[in-house]
């Protein structure tokens, strides 16, 4: 099971890593995520999702900086509070160039921390008026801070999840609402990502993976990657820290929306693991 997991996954990322000139052809698209996650189609290496109008561009216009491995870090600090959207822009990527590509990474006062292309992220001092992105890579952390804003409570919470056949998901729960973020061990970017708009992976995918009662007030995750009889695994979500509300109404099965500064983004699985 894992052999062929891990082929499944590794092949789809050599199909992404080939079509990555192809992001300049899309460089004027703006992209649309909470998370990480709205890319062009079949992005470099794992996840990705729709893209949106280029009306939409100004929502997550800001100052790119680079941040190595061939992904800029655009900083904002506005409305909507501190963010870094980590995008992918190519090794070639020099100051003046566009940047609206690939997005593989988010942090936000909601969600501190991300992972791409073997580097990791995290938004300090979040809830301060200055916050700093720190990016490190391979041990070694650079700084970056983000335009000054207003100060705000960080409300987040995280919990990992085992989930069998050399799998694991990250559960985070914040006012926007549960996330469930999966990934392959060994790899270093996420090989799908569930939310309350997205709230399952797809039949083929291969495995289940699924949010249940994502608008709820205790949502849980299920998820089954080995086949025959074995039953659903299942476990809740981590509790807001105390203080946070949600951004959205409690309903049973579904969410029912306040205007939100963020659209949600959708789940995409480039290959799926085959169950055995």
């Amino acid at each position: 099971m894992r052999s062929s997991l891990r082929t499944a996954i590794v092949t789809a990322a050599l199909a992404g890593a080939l079509l990555a000139p192809a992001a300049s052809a899309v460089a004027a698209s703006a992209v649309a995520a909470t998370a990480i996650a709205a890319t062009a189609p079949q992005p470099v290496p794992s996840t990705g999702a729709a893209v949106a109008s280029p009306d939409d561009d100004g929502r997550y216009e800001g100052r790119p900086v680079y941040v190595g491995n061939g992904m800029v870090a655009v900083l904002r600090n506005g409305a909507e509070g501190p963010e870094a959207w980590i995008r992918y822009v190519g090794d070639r990527w020099k100051p003046g160039d566009t940047y609206m590509t690939h997005v593989v990474g988010l942090v936000t006062r909601g969600q501190t921390t991300a992972e791409a292309y073997g580097a990791s992220f995290e938004l300090t001092k979040a809830e301060t008026t200055a916050p700093v992105l720190v990016v490190t890579t391979k041990g070694v952390a650079a700084s970056y801070p983000l335009p000054e804003g207003k100060a705000g409570r960080v409300c987040s919470a995280e919990k990992p999840q085992n989930i069998g056949a050399g799998m694991s998901a990250r559960l985070f729960m914040s006012p926007d609402g549960p996330r469930a973020e999966l990934w392959v061990a060994g790899e270093d970017t996420a090989w799908g990502l569930l939310d309350r708009s997205h709230p399952s992976l797809p039949e083929s995918a291969g495995i289940i993976a699924r949010i249940v009662d994502p608008g709820g007030a205790a949502p849980g995750f299920e998820w089954k990657t080995q086949g025959g009889g074995t039953p659903l695994g299942r476990t809740s979500f981590p509790a807001l820290p105390k203080g946070c509300k949600p951004d959205h109404e409690a309903t049973e099965g579904r969410a029912t929306d306040k205007p939100a500064p963020k659209p949600a983004p959708t789940v995409t699985v480039n290959a799926g693991p085959a169950a055995t």
